[in-house]
């Protein structure tokens, strides 16, 4: 399956819809803006797009650049003012993306135990 363009296919929903083609482009371009600027932003664990599926932040992936902007942040010098922005700005995202892996690490566990007590459960269940 070869992913399409919407520019390719904005004629015709214009035309299905009857509006202008620009209304269609600027549509698709402000809801994938605001899919792009979700999953940038570290808020959530996971986003679901309705049609497309749920999007989940891969655990490994996180715990890897939270070790490439630590390493990064040691090597800024924060005596000059735009050191110091950088230094500002680096922290903040390392810590946006702690607190996301703490999310994911809560997440994996509540999985676990909600396995283990229907796992439980159901051996109970049948003792009786």
């Amino acid at each position: 399956m070869n992913p399409k363009s919407h520019k390719i296919f904005k004629e015709k929903v214009a035309k299905e819809v009857g509006v202008h083609e620009n209304v269609v482009d600027d549509l698709v371009s402000f809801y994938y803006g605001k899919v792009r600027k979700a999953l940038s932003s570290l808020d959530q664990d996971s986003i679901f797009l309705d049609g497309l599926g749920t999007f989940k932040i891969r655990k490994t992936r996180l715990e890897k650049n939270i070790k490439k902007y630590k390493s990064a942040l040691g090597n800024v010098v924060s005596t000059t003012y735009s050191g110091y922005e950088k230094k500002v700005s680096i922290q903040s995202r390392i810590d946006k993306m702690e607190n996301l892996l703490n999310k994911v690490n809560s997440n994996i566990e509540n999985k676990k135990k909600f396995k283990e007590n229907r796992k439980n459960g159901f051996k109970k269940d049948l003792e009786k």
